[in-house]
């Protein structure tokens, strides 16, 4: 900066003593000279945003990167058992191995990675928002939020909450108190709680927790800043990632491990298949998983919009062609055609439903039953219909009828009640004998002489003898 105006009176020296071709050349090379400077800060801000935008990048050295975690890690362990990977294949996976996977932002293979946990290996999981939900409901776990008021927290901000081991678990043997920013807390009524934030007037909330799968072990914690760059400098945040890194490949009480640590994060990719032979199918149906995921959360590709929509089109083509041409029976409209007298109300449409084929004879015999008792109880002027023998006995006191008639009217009401009896039989899933129709002739031409008799009675009038048809009784 200080150079600049010294350059700039020099060459205004020679703009004095020179010819005007000088000049323009002059300004043409310090117009020149700032368009440069503003292309070399372009591109460095494209560097810087780039750099920063990959959060949880294993080579990043940013403050949001996870370079720290990988040089902990192969520190601990050694380089050579430390694999910072964007691709996990399966297939090369040993059962005293170990995954470490941060912020997973595609859907993960829950079935090669139960598959492998069952077998002895390890998988460790830090997420909060990613796509590790999927895991966690495929082993009963859910997201719940972190407490509003903690009861520790850093810099006056409730997100930057610290949690505490919440067990003598292993991994925060070394730990005191963990930083976290911007927890999801995760509950489930088995598993083992390792980290938990306190609450202030608030129930606590566990952060991480772990549980065994088979031979092999599960970690999940609500949280992967927690191990980025900028929060290792945190003393109880580095224990912790030793802690996380250690249990890994740690020995378990079946056998020694010490396998090696495969750290993934982001993006990776998962292809093959757990065991000793490969599995292609597995690669396509966790292929076809990963497109319906991406639609899913990005919509679907202009390529196969276009090929629906064409599929759609010819199909509407191919189906209207052979409509077109289709000749199709006159139908009569429904607001024209005759209701049929059982879709009918009233009296007709009860009686054509009762005399209808399919309709269960016993119906005909309790409605005779009905129609029976309530006119006789309308002859003998009673408010109610009373019980059989009580009706018996004002039918025989009153004289509506003489004895055979009587007697006649007690076997028919003997008969109807065994009848409605019969009905409560075979609602309970009893099989009972049919009523047929000569029977129910029979009870109607029965109940129509008694009632004829009794009215006739009643109203002083001697009732003449019918001539009998129809069925024989």
């Amino acid at each position: 900066m200080g150079k600049e105006p010294a350059h700039d009176n020099l060459s205004g020296a020679r703009v004095i003593r020179s010819s005007s071709v000088a000049a323009q050349a002059g300004a043409f090379a310090r117009t020149a000279a700032r368009f440069a400077g503003i292309l070399g800060v372009l591109a460095l801000l494209m560097v810087v945003t780039r750099a920063d935008a990959a959060p949880f990048e294993l080579a990043g050295s940013d403050w949001e990167g996870c370079a720290e975690l990988v040089r902990l890690a192969r520190t601990e362990l050694g380089s050579n058992r430390v694999v910072a990977t964007g691709s996990i294949d399966f297939h090369e996976l040993k059962p005293d191995d170990g995954l470490l996977l941060l912020y997973p932002e595609k859907g993960l293979d829950v079935d090669e990675l139960s598959k492998f946990m069952r077998a002895g290996g390890r998988v460790v999981m830090l997420d909060d928002f990613g796509r590790g939900d999927s895991l966690l409901r495929h082993f009963g776990m859910e997201r719940v939020g972190s407490p509003r008021r903690p009861a520790e927290f850093l810099r006056n901000n409730p997100q930057l909450a610290l949690a505490e081991p919440a067990s003598a678990h292993p991994v925060v043997s070394d730990v005191t108190r963990v930083v976290t920013n911007h927890p999801t807390g995760l509950s489930h009524p088995d598993l083992s709680p390792v980290l938990k934030i306190r609450g202030n007037g608030e129930p606590d909330v566990i952060v991480a927790v772990a549980g065994a799968v088979g031979q092999g072990r599960l970690l999940a914690v609500g949280d992967p800043s927690i191990v980025m760059n900028s929060m290792l400098r945190y003393g109880g945040n580095k224990s912790f990632a030793r802690g996380l890194v250690r249990y890994s490949v740690d020995h378990d009480s079946w056998g020694k491990r010490g396998g090696r640590l495969f750290i993934a994060s982001g993006a990776f990719e998962q292809k093959g298949s757990f065991g000793d032979e490969e599995n292609n199918w597995g690669d396509m149906i966790r292929a076809l998983r990963d497109a319906l995921e991406v639609m899913r959360h990005d919509g679907v590709p202009s390529w196969l919009a276009y090929a629906v929509a064409c599929a759609l089109g010819l199909a509407l083509v191919i189906w209207v062609g052979s409509r077109a041409g289709r000749l199709h029976k006159p139908v009569t409209p429904r607001f024209v055609r005759r209701i049929p007298t059982v879709a009918q109300g009233g009296v007709a449409g009860h009686a054509a439903v009762i005399a209808a084929p399919q309709t269960s004879r016993v119906l005909a015999v309790l409605e005779l039953k009905s129609a029976l008792e309530e006119q006789l109880t309308a002859i003998l002027g009673l408010s109610k219909v009373p019980g059989h023998t009580e009706l018996l006995n004002q039918v025989g006191a009153k004289g509506l009828l003489d004895a055979e008639g009587v007697v006649a009217l007690r076997r028919l009401l003997l008969r109807m009640s065994s009848v409605e009896t019969m009905v409560v039989f075979q609602r309970s899933g009893g099989m009972v004998q049919p009523i047929r129709d000569n029977e129910v002739v029979s009870i109607a031409r029965t109940v129509r002489q008694l009632l004829d008799a009794a009215g006739a009675a009643s109203a002083g009038v001697i009732p003449q003898p019918q001539q009998e048809t129809g069925a024989p009784a």
